[in-house]
């Protein structure tokens, strides 16, 4: 069991957070064998069997060094190797610990001992680029034991994981749990990072106050905002919301971000769409994508959805929409317009990008998650969701993280309700419409799992 996280950080911060706490007095062995005896813990507590601790050259080592004395004390059956030598003080006086408590460190080599848990303390969060020989076929051969069912435990980060980026480098350790210390790595819960933590477990090791502020923060009910609807609410107050989507062929994507609209607190609902003969939801009030008719209710509407379902051929309305004064949000076939027309928006959007639209929109730059998210916001304005493992979440220039990972979402429609629900939150007052969004979206999911009867889930089924 961890301890709870609200705050998250980048690996320099974790740095200039550790510098602040050798400034005010402790010791940097001391805070390493804080470290050691949180894993020590975890794997005491959890687990049985042969340990075998694999350690490299840095701090990361060092943890491993001081855990494998810790569970040589307790009586564990534990072997220790070191890939290089210590070049850090502190890493120098765990392995000395070792030595001093007669543990048996031996030097690495081929091939990989057999064990019941495997330790990876190879290398730390700050990594920015693919593991070098011989971690890298040290790392291959730990990726095959994991695959045969043999317990991993990376410490800190699985090696090969940028703990700032959430990149996982190739090859990257493949851990069954992950005990990261002293302060959650915001790299952890997001992008590639996510398919390599397995079980993330939290140790403050009891450092609760710093004065270094968090680049990011975990997404929370408590970051949102939902509206108050009074008893006198009707149709006419709540708010309207005009969805341009869901042409000919793409009906579905229109449909699903309306009625999500609907759902999420939207009065009324006006569909721009060009199709004719389809027996839709009678919630939705159809609208021909012609110029004159879209602006007169967007006059009506407090947000407009633009993209779910968009085909080419209409970017005179999509300008005209761009132009207008109302709050958008923009997906699909409006990212796709915006990454070829470069424009700036000074008037308020939220962007809902998914990672090759993302891609898109950053002019096929190689950017991390991170990176891309503030390349987009500084380039064309208004406010962000990145989609993806970790959704991102840039909003009132507030960075959050939602720590929800479920491959069912990767489904077509799935987007289209978040927009939806973005947009029909916002048009009934919501002051945080984007994490509000993410945070809504993420708990209809949940409680669609929990519901399901098919092996996975369609987009609707978040909407039942």
């Amino acid at each position: 069991m961890g301890d709870k996280y609200k705050n998250l950080f980048s690996t320099k911060s974790v740095y200039k957070i550790e510098q602040h706490l050798y400034e005010n007095g402790t010791k940097g062995f001391s805070l390493m064998m804080k470290a050691a005896f949180a894993a020590y813990e975890h794997i005491n507590l959890n687990t049985v069997g042969k340990v075998i601790i694999l350690c490299g050259k840095g701090n990361n080592g060092g943890d491993g060094f001081g855990l494998g004395a810790l569970l040589f004390m307790a009586g564990r059956i534990v072997e220790i190797y070191k890939v290089e030598e210590p070049i850090k003080k502190e890493a120098k006086s765990a392995l000395k610990l070792c030595l001093k408590l007669g543990v048996e460190v031996k030097k690495w080599s081929y091939p990989l001992k057999e064990a019941d848990i495997y330790v990876d303390a190879l290398l730390g969060a700050g990594i920015q680029k693919s593991p070098k020989q011989p971690y890298k076929s040290i790392i291959k051969d730990l990726i095959k034991v994991k695959n045969k069912g043999k317990e991993i435990i990376s410490l800190d980060v699985p090696s090969g994981v940028d703990g700032t980026t959430g990149v996982a480098y190739f090859p990257s350790v493949d851990a069954t749990t992950t005990i990261t210390f002293l302060a959650m790595k915001k790299g952890l819960l997001t992008g590639d990072a996510v398919d390599h933590t397995g079980d993330i477990i939290f140790k403050n090791i009891g450092i609760n106050r710093t004065n270094i502020l968090p680049d990011a923060t975990l997404l929370e009910e408590s970051d949102c905002h939902f509206s108050i609807l009074k008893p006198s609410s009707h149709k006419g107050t709540k708010g309207s919301v005009l969805v341009l989507g869901g042409m000919k062929g793409m009906e579905g994507a229109g449909i699903l971000s309306g009625i999500s609209a609907l759902r999420s607190g939207a009065g009324k609902v006006f569909w721009v769409t060009d199709t004719e003969k389809l027996d839709y939801p009678p919630e939705l009030i159809t609208v021909k994508p012609d110029i004159k008719e879209i602006s007169k209710h967007l006059i009506m509407s407090k947000v407009c959805v633009l993209g779910p379902g968009l085909s080419s051929g209409f970017e005179e309305i999509i300008q005209t929409i761009w132009s207008f004064e109302i709050p958008l949000v923009i997906d699909a076939g409006g990212l796709r317009w915006l990454a070829k027309s470069n424009k700036k928006r000074n008037y308020r959007f939220i962007g809902t990008p998914h990672e090759g639209e993302a891609i898109d929109l950053v002019e096929q730059k190689k950017l991390d998650r991170f990176r891309t998210i503030e390349y987009i916001k500084k380039k064309y304005g208004g406010d962000w969701v990145l989609k993806g493992a970790g959704t991102l979440i840039h909003e009132s220039n507030k960075l959050c993280i939602n720590n929800f990972n479920m491959p069912d979402l990767g489904t077509a429609g799935s987007g289209d309700i978040l927009a939806g629900l973005i947009a029909g939150i916002w048009s009934a007052g919501s002051k945080t419409p984007a994490r509000s969004g993410v945070w809504l979206h993420t708990n209809l999911a949940k409680k669609a799992i929990e519901n399901k009867t098919n092996a996975y889930l369609s987009a609707s089924d978040l909407l039942n």
